[in-house]
């Protein structure tokens, strides 16, 4: 299956997270500056396992595993050792047709 025909198999709402955006605001919320300075330890619920994928592995590729797996995220990891253990994340938002085209606007998505 090649790029082309994986964005017109799927449409934004295949990734989109029901409810998205319309939640609660950082602003709306009346914070302390004793609040704002605290920290809150994740490692009880980091997924110490998680998927990854080179940097230079395609977007059609990365989108099979994404609808395969369920998942919400993939972490890019560098092609060479020499970088930065994590180089990006990859999220459902990446693969929704808008944003994509916003990003490569030169694209047909037709071809």
């Amino acid at each position: 299956m090649t790029g082309s025909e994986i964005m017109r198999r799927f449409m934004a709402h295949d990734f989109a997270k029901a409810g998205l955006g319309k939640g609660v605001k950082l602003e709306d919320l009346d914070i302390c500056k004793r609040e704002m300075e605290m920290y809150v330890d994740l490692h009880p619920i980091t997924n110490m396992s998680p998927y990854t994928v080179v940097e230079t592995m395609s977007l059609a590729k990365a989108t099979v595993l994404f609808l395969e797996l369920g998942l919400r995220h993939l972490l890019r990891v560098p092609k060479t050792p020499s970088r930065p253990p994590i180089v990006g994340i990859i999220t459902r938002h990446d693969f929704m047709s808008e944003h994509v085209s916003r990003l490569y606007p030169h694209m047909n998505p037709h071809k």
